[in-house]
């Protein structure tokens, strides 16, 4: 009946598509997963970086991309797919540690944010050096596979120093771990290795560009538009639509999802069932290309 739908969602509107709009509105804000072939691609990689036979020097991944276009979206999708579990034994298993670096950091306060992560009490007063030990010794007993950071670049802003010591500490838990390390940062962290050559060779770069008005990106609103639901299709990856949207976002992945979600829940609270191009008009929405000083 509503074949532009994904089938959960087509379920979901024959079961209660006549129930309060509040409820499809709910729906529309819920997160959903869109698999796109650069993601997917990352996402193959991390696992491979879990899997892979330990050796001394790991490779590693940095991920550079724009705000807005799909990072922290990644990472959160690998560490939905990466669970803790607790094993036979009773012993939890923490296969994949994800964390933010904090905007300021600090050595201790490096390896806290990794035992927050971990769930795991932070120290506060230790020396460095048993903070450090501590850490190898929890992560080895948990098993953790991959190490994934986020805002990389809040290393790049600190004094020479600060920034080499925290680099040393990323590079001595990946030798002595053998543990992969996963990174994603905005374009400023592109060079962010680059002082150390040891580092600079384990991680190899992969960009998230913004998208282009291809193919690609029409079957990008496709999957936008099976995941929306609205009784009739509002054919988003057609010329016109596309065009609109394109033009209204700054080509990155979270501004295209933001526009036509609150295009959606602008048309049923319309009394619509698609979303149109006036509608696509009417959204008030400022794209981050749209702000200048």
């Amino acid at each position: 009946m509503y074949a532009h739908l994904a089938k959960s969602v087509e379920e979901y509107l024959l079961q209660k598509g006549n129930e309060d709009v509040q409820r499809r509105i709910h729906l529309i804000d819920h997160e959903t997963w869109i698999g796109y072939e650069k993601a997917k691609s990352i996402i193959d990689k991390a696992k491979d970086m879990i899997d892979r036979p330990r050796v001394t020097r790991m490779h590693c991944m940095l991920v550079i991309g724009s705000s807005d276009n799909g990072k922290t979206t990644i990472r959160k999708r690998i560490e939905s797919l990466n669970e803790s579990r607790a094993c036979e034994s009773g012993k939890s298993q923490i296969k994949v540690v994800s964390f933010q670096m904090p905007p300021n950091p600090d050595e201790r306060g490096f390896y806290n944010s990794i035992f927050r992560a971990m769930l795991h009490p932070i120290h506060v007063s230790s020396k460095k050096d048993f903070v450090l030990e501590s850490l190898i010794m929890h992560m080895r007993d948990y098993g953790v596979r991959l190490l994934m950071i986020d805002e990389v670049q809040h290393i790049e802003r600190l004094a020479n120093r600060r920034q080499r010591i925290i680099l040393d500490a990323i590079k001595h838990l990946s030798s002595e771990l053998s543990l992969p390390i996963l990174a994603f940062g905005p374009n400023e962290a592109l060079n962010i290795f680059a002082s150390d050559i040891q580092l600079q060779n384990r991680f190899k770069k992969v960009v998230l560009p913004k998208w282009e008005p291809d193919d690609n990106y029409l079957r990008l609103l496709a999957s936008f538009e099976q995941l929306i639901p609205l009784k009739e299709p509002s054919g988003l990856n057609q010329k016109n639509m596309a065009s609109k949207i394109y033009h209204r976002t700054n080509g990155t992945i979270g501004e295209i999802n933001t526009l036509i979600r609150d295009a959606a829940k602008l048309a049923l609270k319309s009394g619509l069932e698609k979303i149109t191009p006036a509608i696509i008009d009417q959204v008030e929405f400022e794209s981050a290309g749209d702000v200048f000083i």
